[in-house]
């Protein structure tokens, strides 16, 4: 095939099939491009802004997945068109377009494409028969891929590449035909070796040869009959009748037009000599391009009035107004909204000043607006507040004007903004509301965006991180009003309830103007169409309450006569001690319990009074022996409990002494009388095999007991487990 055939454009078959006129039209436009394998002409969403007429080339149609999957909807080659949705009144593509084998194509700009196919001729006609043709191939290859095997498939493939270019040659791969099938390329590698070793093709890397065409089609599906079928039955339908075409208006190629159009008619033959005929077939030539000239600007002035018309209707039925001023501000002419926006008639032109219409507070800004107008030069918009008429009410106008060439007219669009400014001021009075409920609240209010970006927050919000307002931290993140630590803290709280879509309730240490207060934290996701836009939560100073709880809790623990501990805090002591021992071995803990000898005849002879003074004493006495470790708590009336953690019963023992040592030099004055305080002990040692704490406790009170027993002012010891 020689090179002058490759770039003919009359190898695509639309392109043959036009009548000589219609070619003739399209031959000064039509460039001859070379298109190179992969090149992409139109990704999915771009406009067609060029027609491609393949002549030795193929183009595939492909459509993609979002995970990055592939296949081929059709393909396109000199029996066809690139740039179908111009056809079907579209501008842009739904797929990408690809080159499959590189080649020629004539191209054609989309403008002079679309002028053609309005005109209703047979190229109309061509490209509709093609759309119908490629229809059917995208749906057969559907039914293919389905129903067929991936040898048929193949079969398919190769065939209507051959249908698409000259010759029986394909320079394509193995991977290129594995992703226009959507399937493996090991599949294809499979399917070309059968088709090879039946002798119906030769393949080598990146080309494939069919030998044996009759048995290819023997061998492939009925997909690739109907395809063909349709083709040629489409395109062998007889040319409609269209009316006469009109001449396209292009003054690049006019003088070339000229020259088809003269070639197509029957010049006189003349006997003249050679410069003779040659003025003469210049003005005939010219003659032409007159003629030409004329018919472009018949339609162009027809074309204008057409437009006139329509644009004279949309200035005079637009929902705004137009307005014409001279320089006095005189309404030189308005259309029919403005004439009703202003309550006046259009015929009354001249006799109305716009300013006679605006509400005398914005006439100074209304005159300064029209000044600079015409004065600068430039374009420039304001709102203004007009005047009720007998029709409408007091209305706010937005107003856009620019100034005429000459700068002795300003031309104004006038649109009515009242139900939009209604809506602002509404939308304000409300948004006024929100910010005294969320002022007034006691206690901090926020909130944030997905990013945990503050978008409105209250007064006391502000007061309490230092911000001179609730508008000053609009935008801002924890990171720019407390530390780094505390700031990523609160941003993991506001990702985990957009996260799992539930409100969150804590308690946390806020620092509040320098000082550590405990504040109670709601945050609560703000969920719109099911999806987490945000953030709301608040939080209130707990302070006092946890302080006030701290103080219930000590009056719980705490007897108020002795201050020691009370007997459930003492056994709580007492149980974390035995738990200790339990995971330690070798540990050592050891029991005290001490009674008051004789309290009661204390309480006899010297009354209640010294009976809560000794009390007093020895729980005094008792508190000042006791290292940081130890514990001391009331377990009845005359009994105090010391748990003493890493001792044993020798260390026990010398504490016992100590604390009778020194009670027993006190003495209780009252009045003229006196008593001496004596005491006695039991001791115990706790047991890591003691299976509750309270067994040690009941040992020492046992050991006790003996004392007492013994006379009093003495200190037992009691019988270890082991050795009972």
């Amino acid at each position: 095939m020689t090179q002058e055939l490759t770039h003919d454009p009359k190898l695509n078959r639309i392109l043959a099939a036009l009548p000589v006129t219609a070619y003739a039209r399209l031959e000064s436009d039509l460039a001859i491009v070379e298109l190179t394998a992969g090149q992409i002409i139109y990704g999915a969403g771009d406009d067609v802004d060029y027609v491609y007429f393949p002549m030795t080339s193929i183009v595939s149609l492909i459509s993609s997945t979002e995970n990055g999957s592939s296949s081929e909807l059709a393909m396109t080659g000199y029996d066809g068109l690139v740039g179908i949705p111009l056809v079907l009144g579209g501008a842009t593509t739904t797929h990408k377009v690809v080159v499959q084998t590189a080649g020629t194509a004539g191209r054609l700009r989309a403008e002079v494409f679309s002028w053609e196919l309005n005109q209703g001729g047979e190229l109309q006609r061509l490209c509709l028969c093609y759309a119908q043709a490629l229809m059917t191939q995208m749906a057969q290859s559907v039914v293919c891929n389905r129903h067929h095997s991936l040898d048929q498939q193949l079969c398919r493939w190769l065939l209507q590449s051959l249908d698409q270019i000259p010759g029986n040659s394909l320079n394509v791969t193995q991977e290129l035909i594995a992703s226009m099938l959507g399937v493996r390329r090991e599949g294809v590698t499979q399917a070309a070796g059968k088709l090879q070793a039946a002798g119906l093709i030769q393949y080598q890397r990146g080309h494939i040869t069919v030998t044996d065409r009759p048995a290819l089609e023997a061998r492939a599906c009925e997909c690739y009959g109907i395809v063909r079928s349709e083709y040629d039955r489409l395109f062998k339908r007889s040319p409609a009748s269209f009316p006469k075409n009109r001449s396209r208006p292009n003054p690049l190629t006019v003088r070339q037009r000229a020259e088809a159009r003269f070639q197509q008619t029957a010049p006189v033959a003349t006997n003249t000599d050679w410069e003779a005929a040659r003025l003469l077939h210049e003005l005939q030539v010219h003659q032409i391009e007159l003629e030409m000239h004329n018919e472009e600007l018949r339609n162009s002035y027809a074309e204008a009035d057409e437009l006139r018309e329509k644009y004279a209707d949309i200035y005079d039925f637009a929902p705004v107004g137009y307005f014409t001023l001279n320089a006095q501000g005189v309404i030189v002419q308005l259309n029919l909204a403005g004439a009703i926006l202003l309550g006046i008639k259009r015929s009354q032109n001249m006799r109305h000043r716009f300013a006679a219409a605006i509400n005398p507070e914005y006439l100074p800004l209304f005159q300064r607006f029209f000044d600079d107008i015409l004065s600068k030069k430039s374009k420039k918009s304001c709102e203004m507040l007009l005047l009720p008429t007998s029709h409408n009410p007091e209305s706010f106008v937005k107003i856009q004007a620019v100034p005429d060439e000459s700068g002795e007219e300003c031309r104004m669009v006038v649109m009515d903004i009242t139900a939009e400014k209604l809506a602002e001021r509404a939308l304000n009075l409300r948004e006024q509301y929100l910010r005294a409920v969320l002022d007034n609240f006691p206690f901090m209010t926020w909130l944030k965006d997905e990013q945990s970006r503050y978008l409105t927050v209250n007064k006391l919000f502000a007061e309490n991180f230092g911000w001179p307002s609730p508008d000053s931290l609009r935008g801002k993140t924890d990171f720019d009003i407390t530390t780094r630590e505390l700031a990523e803290h609160h941003h993991a709280g506001d990702q985990a309830a957009l996260s799992s879509g539930e409100t969150k309730n804590f308690e946390e240490l806020i620092e509040n103007n320098g000082e550590t207060h405990w504040f109670e934290v709601y945050k609560s996701p703000i969920i719109i169409d099911g999806k987490g836009i945000g953030t709301v939560g608040f939080a209130r100073d707990i302070s006092e309450r946890r302080q006030m709880e701290e103080e219930l809790r000590k009056v719980a623990a705490i007897d108020p006569l002795t201050k020691l501990a009370t007997r459930r805090h003492f056994l709580g002591h007492l149980e974390a001690a035995h738990s200790v021992m339990k995971r330690h071995a070798g540990q050592q803990v050891a029991i005290l319990i001490v009674s008051l000898d004789y309290l009661k005849a204390i309480n006899d002879i010297l009354g209640l009074a010294a009976d809560d003074a000794v009390l007093r004493l020895v729980s005094n006495v008792l508190r000042n022996e006791l290292r940081k470790e130890e514990s001391a708590g009331v377990i009845d009336s005359d009994k105090f409990a010391v748990l003493m953690p890493n001792s044993d019963i020798e260390a026990a023992q010398a504490f016992a002494e100590r604390l009778m040592n020194k009670v027993a030099v006190t003495k209780i004055v009252m009045g003229e009388r006196q008593g001496v305080v004596t005491l006695s002990m039991g001791i115990a040692a706790m047991s890591a095999a003691d299976s509750t704490a309270e067994q040690a406790l009941n040992r020492a009170d046992e050991a006790l007991c003996r004392a007492r027993a013994a006379g009093s002012n003495r200190i037992e010891f009691a019988t270890q487990p082991d050795q009972a």
